[in-house]
């Protein structure tokens, strides 16, 4: 915990000292949130050598859980003999049975009906080899009193509360002990000397161009600090109505100028890099265009030479262009010449097809004719002049086929 110790802040530390070292010593701190209440208790009770006790509220925080943590607190007091500092703010009241409790603790130093038959033990065995070391007559209301005398002497109360609206008030008249058994220490506004500290202890680790620039920031922080409390104390007076100003204000004004300066210059610094690659790259590309200007201007007679060699190309390409198109002129002739015959050849192909589709039964009846007759000179005769008709069918189908030799 960061503590900035400016004279106020050692003053009411030296105050709470002095109350935690007073038997029966109780304290009642007023002041608004953020003063410094709780924290300058710890550190008295710190310097104190004492233990600092504190209730923690959670979901469904109530008078059960309230008084295990008070018997804690008398028990650690009365039974240990630890020296010990209660220490509760107004924030912690789930129930105002609290403060009842808390006023019976400050006026007798106990709470009724808290203890159950194994405390009661437990506080007898603790407090007999007192009540013998000190000649006290070993009774159940010797050792009892003798318990009270302890823990009052050993719990010290703080109560830190904030003097604020109409509830403080009403506590007071239904709380009497809260006053007429403590000492009152009001924790005031926090001086120019505190303001000046405190921003300088929270801006310690920022990096700042020079001193000058940094104190100017921490009396800007004070006089915004101080100017607004100064309108609320005009705003109450001409509207009737209040405004209040805490030291927990001032911290979340440092806060947030610390969170707005720690964005702006991430921002300023992503800008000033971008804006430091792009002239890299400028740079760079105007290097490059050099470059490519001297190899340009050394290209040039080869983009002359190429330019020609090309145009010579194209009128190349031109006259080839045009004796491929008399040449696709004789093709196409030729093919359409070419189609003709192939179409008239298909035509005597058929007809040669159809003729000897027509011969091939006469052949073959022939055929079986000629198995089936006996050879004598006639029949040769007759065979003869039989196949010199056949052999002259045959030129004939040749010759409409276009297949003769």
């Amino acid at each position: 915990m960061k503590l900035v110790m400016f004279l106020d802040a050692i003053e009411h530390v030296s105050r709470i000292s002095r109350i935690l070292r007073q038997p029966k010593g109780n304290a009642l701190l007023l002041g608004v949130g953020g003063s410094g209440r709780q924290s300058l208790t710890r550190l008295a009770a710190y310097t104190a050598d004492m233990s600092c006790f504190q209730i923690e509220i959670a979901k469904g925080y109530g008078k059960t859980e309230w008084r295990e943590d008070v018997k804690k607190a008398l028990l650690r007091a009365g039974k240990d003999g630890v020296q010990t500092v209660f220490l509760f703010s107004d924030s912690q009241i789930v129930m105002e049975s609290f403060l009842e409790d808390i006023n019976n603790v400050l006026n007798a130093g106990e709470v009724p009906n808290i203890w159950d038959m194994s405390d009661i033990d437990q506080i007898c065995m603790a407090v007999r080899p007192l009540c013998q070391a000190e000649g006290i007559a070993i009774t159940k209301q010797n050792m009892h009193e003798r318990f009270l005398s302890r823990v009052q002497n050993n719990l010290h109360m703080v109560l830190a509360f904030s003097p604020v609206g109409d509830a403080f008030r009403t506590r007071l008249r239904n709380f009497p002990s809260l006053v007429t058994c403590c000492t009152i220490d009001w924790f005031t506004e926090w001086p120019a000397e505190a303001l000046r500290g405190v921003a300088n202890e929270a801006f310690a680790e920022i990096e700042f161009r020079d001193e000058e620039t940094k104190d100017g920031i921490v009396m800007l922080c004070r006089d915004i600090h101080q100017g607004v409390e100064r309108m609320s104390l005009r705003y109450r007076d001409e509207l009737r109505r209040h405004n209040y100003v805490t030291p927990t204000s001032y911290l979340e004004l440092l806060s947030t100028f610390k969170k707005v300066l720690g964005e702006k210059r991430n921002e300023l610094g992503t800008a000033k890099r971008r804006l430091t690659v792009g002239l890299d790259k400028l740079n760079q590309t105007e290097k490059d265009v050099a470059v490519m200007k001297v190899e340009l201007v050394e290209l040039q007679p080869i983009l002359a030479q190429t330019q020609i060699d090309v145009a010579q190309l194209m009128e190349k390409i031109a006259k080839d262009k045009a004796v491929a198109a008399e040449q696709k002129a004789v093709v196409e002739t030729e093919e359409a010449a070419a189609s003709a015959k192939a179409a008239e050849s298909k035509a005597i192909k058929d007809s040669a097809e159809a003729g000897l589709a027509e011969a091939l039964p006469a052949l073959d009846a022939a055929l079986t004719v000629l198995k089936n007759l006996k050879l004598s000179g006639n029949f040769v005769t007759r065979f003869c002049q039989v196949a010199c008709r056949l052999v002259s069918s045959f030129f004939v189908v040749l010759l409409r086929w276009g297949e003769f030799p």
